[in-house]
């Protein structure tokens, strides 16, 4: 008879579990249909060289000038359009880190079971981030150790599949035109395609490094190529409901091809091997009902070795945004731009336009 009522009561508390934990996934992500998303951002981007040698006691860093960019721009529903600007430096800054030629591009699309990133970026000139490690005489304030023909290129797509939409949104985490008010997260899984190269006029490590420290790195330049695939996840902590800290670690394998460029002759190695590629993204902040405000960054991870040196390039940025949700619930003319940029033939992919009655 006890048996009999205690499996009745476990029976109605899981019930009662299970309904309370399917009403809180409905209440879990927040939608905003009838807002424009305007927004502002400040920060670096970069791309940035460090070799590795196990005979070395610390990796070589190798930074470009930290110019920031500014950009703004707006969303609606699957809409966003955002420009972005490079801000100028001033005279001591080029002085003590060298000037950097860039050209920066990144894309980044959040979909609600999808994440997608472009990135297209073009540096030329680093300087040595961390000279005090092998200069003796060199003191903070002092103009850093330049490599102005030290040149990066990168070319890099990936994806990933969010295995649990319902619990947590990458719209929320990181483009905030959906909010978060109770923590979920999800597994992913996807896929990526990158190239990148890096070169230099003589060597990549320059003269100028290699007379305090040298990490066996004897090329002038090398191209490697990865196609590969990764899982990983993705989680949104909420603390008191609307403030919120979010990460994204995406490892991935992958076939690399890699050609190096030897910097003492004209030979050129060509090889393939299995290597390791990374994406990892975090953000902070407030995801307000009509203002969200936080700190964004993005981080992708492409290495190469040679001999008993690695070479790894990393590129991303690291941006304050601000944004403003104006709400367009009486804006009647806005039935007819629903109509417009959600048409039949295409709502398998932009879903069906806000009910405005």
């Amino acid at each position: 008879m006890i048996m009999k009522y205690l499996k009745h009561i476990v029976v109605f508390a899981l019930t009662l579990i299970s309904l309370n934990a399917t009403s809180n996934d409905t209440l879990r992500v927040i939608s905003f249909p009838k807002h424009i998303h305007f927004y502002t951002k400040l920060g670096p981007t970069f791309s940035q060289v460090e070799i590795q040698n196990p005979e070395i006691p610390k990796n070589l860093l190798f930074k470009p000038n930290p110019q920031p960019m500014f950009g703004f721009g707006f969303s609606y529903s699957w809409l966003g359009i955002g420009v972005s600007f490079l801000l100028p430096s001033d005279y001591e800054t080029d002085k003590k880190y060298g000037k950097t030629q860039k050209f920066d591009f990144e894309a980044h699309y959040t979909m609600r079971k999808l994440m997608i990133d472009l990135t297209v970026k073009n540096y030329k000139g680093f300087y040595f981030s961390n000279p005090d490690t092998y200069i003796d005489n060199w003191h903070k304030g002092d103009q850093y150790p330049q490599a102005p023909n030290l040149q990066t290129v990168s070319l890099a797509a990936s994806f990933a599949y969010i295995f649990s939409p319902d619990r947590y949104s990458s719209n929320a985490a990181y483009s905030f035109t959906k909010a978060m008010r109770r923590s979920g997260g999800s597994w992913m899984f996807g896929g990526f395609f990158s190239i990148n190269g890096v070169a230099s006029d003589t060597s990549i490590v320059p003269k100028i490094i290699k007379q305090y420290i040298d990490p066996k790195l004897d090329l002038k330049g090398a191209i490697f190529s990865n196609l590969g695939v990764s899982f990983g996840y993705s989680h949104l902590f909420t603390i008191y409901k609307k403030n919120f800290i979010s990460f994204t670690l995406l490892p991935g394998l992958s076939l690399q091809q890699v050609t190096q460029y030897p910097s003492f002759n004209d030979t050129v190695r060509k090889y393939n091997t299995l290597s390791l590629r990374t994406i990892f993204r975090t953000s902070i902040g407030r995801n307000g009902d009509k203002f969200y405000w936080g700190l964004n960054v993005y981080l992708e991870t492409s290495s190469f070795k040679h001999e008993d040196s690695q070479l790894k390039l990393s590129s991303g940025h690291a941006e304050f945004f601000l944004g403003y949700r104006l709400d367009t619930s009486k804006w009647k003319f806005m039935k007819r731009v629903d109509r417009i940029i959600h048409p039949h033939f295409l709502r398998f992919a932009t879903g069906d336009p806000p009910d405005r009655g």
